[in-house]
């Protein structure tokens, strides 16, 4: 998405920022949490969802195979 004026960089991130929203406004304004179950806001969710990531990619560099 190219917006007239601005540089590759800051439309870049004006398309993150955009997304950011767009992602909050439908885990707000829709029943996704109660979809989901876990009753948690947005950030809190997205840290959790980061840290299960997190620990999974640990997880799979940290094992050495050897007994």
């Amino acid at each position: 998405m190219r917006i007239p004026g601005l540089g590759c960089l800051k439309g870049c991130l004006f398309t993150i920022v955009i997304l950011v929203v767009a992602g909050w406004l439908i885990w707000e304004l829709s029943p996704l949490q109660d979809w989901i179950g876990t009753g948690k806001g947005y950030w809190q969710q997205l840290t959790d969802w980061f840290s299960t990531v997190a620990g999974w990619i640990g997880d799979l560099g940290g094992s050495s195979g050897t007994n």
